[in-house]
């Protein structure tokens, strides 16, 4: 591979990156402080690396939260509202998104999310399979080189979650349940959020529980989290399944670092336990953000 498709390679991963490190972040209490009927608006931004897959992503979002309650214990919101959008590209495909969230309680949180996607023709963007027990593997992959196609894309994503405390454990419950149109020759499809084949119109269900351990907690959102992590996933027209095991950490070093607020790092490593393409392999993913408040 020569430095220019090197490069257009890394730059490709970065989507990759992003739907793991994202759904990484996302999975971890981050609900700070705030008093009853506050409303907050927040930037946030990020960056990310993965190996198997390996890439860097840099992605920007942001979201206005209606603050209906809080914890008085806990110090942080018992109920809110929430609506926000998200961005990101890179030369394989372009992905914007617009979110509602709903604290109902403390412990439980539903998103509904909406992606569009426009995809280049280039770097594995949208790549057809005949079948679903077709191979998808690194190989399989790079045989593919140059047979991408332009089109588009999207994706309806519901999201509860579930929060639980055992003694200083906080342990996390996650589902996504997504939906999925694509546009090109198919029949099935390589789909890089979720590592796995689709229809046109297809939909994959993951469930995904973190036990993390507060390491240290500190005055205001300065905390380190860390655990391990299961998590299993299912994409119906394909019949394929996969789980995954491994350890996260969570780390919010300061307040701030200026005007940047809640500054972040994240890391994961997983083994695949079940995996057509990566069955006893590693992965690992480590990022690093801040918000903006405004």
């Amino acid at each position: 591979m020569n430095k220019k498709d090197k490069n257009i390679s890394i730059l490709f991963w970065l989507v990759i990156v992003l739907s793991v490190s994202l759904r990484l972040f996302h999975s971890v209490p981050n609900a700070y402080g705030a008093s009853d009927h506050e409303i907050q608006t927040v930037l946030q931004a990020d960056l990310a690396a993965q190996s198997n897959p390996d890439g860097l992503m840099v992605s920007l979002g942001g979201y206005r939260r209606w603050i209906r309650g809080t914890d008085k214990d806990m110090g942080i919101p018992s109920s809110y509202l929430q609506a926000g959008f998200g961005l990101g590209t890179t030369p394989a495909y372009g992905q914007a998104s617009m979110h509602a969230e709903w604290l109902a309680a403390v412990f439980a949180n539903l998103r509904v999310q909406y992606d569009i996607y426009r995809f280049y023709g280039t770097n594995t963007s949208l790549l057809s399979f005949p079948s679903a027990t077709a191979s998808f593997g690194r190989s399989d992959v790079a045989a593919l080189k140059g047979k991408e196609e332009e089109g588009n894309g999207s994706r309806l994503l519901i999201r509860p979650t579930l929060y639980a405390k055992a003694g200083p454990v906080i342990i996390v419950n996650q589902t996504d349940l997504a939906y999925f149109h694509f546009t090109g020759k198919g029949p099935f499809y390589l789909e890089w959020t979720y590592e796995t084949l689709f229809r046109d119109g297809d939909h994959v269900i993951q469930n995904r529980t973190n036990f993390l351990f507060p390491i240290v907690k500190s005055s205001g959102d300065i905390s380190l989290l860390a655990g391990p992590y299961y998590e299993i996933m299912y994409a119906a027209a394909a019949d394929l399944k996969r789980q995954r095991a491994g350890v996260m950490a969570y780390w919010v070093p300061w307040d701030a670092m200026g005007t940047l607020k809640r500054p972040r790092f994240y890391a994961q490593i997983g083994h695949y336990i079940e995996d057509r393409n990566r069955k006893g392999e590693y992965m690992a993913a480590f990022g690093m953000g801040f918000d903006l408040d405004l």
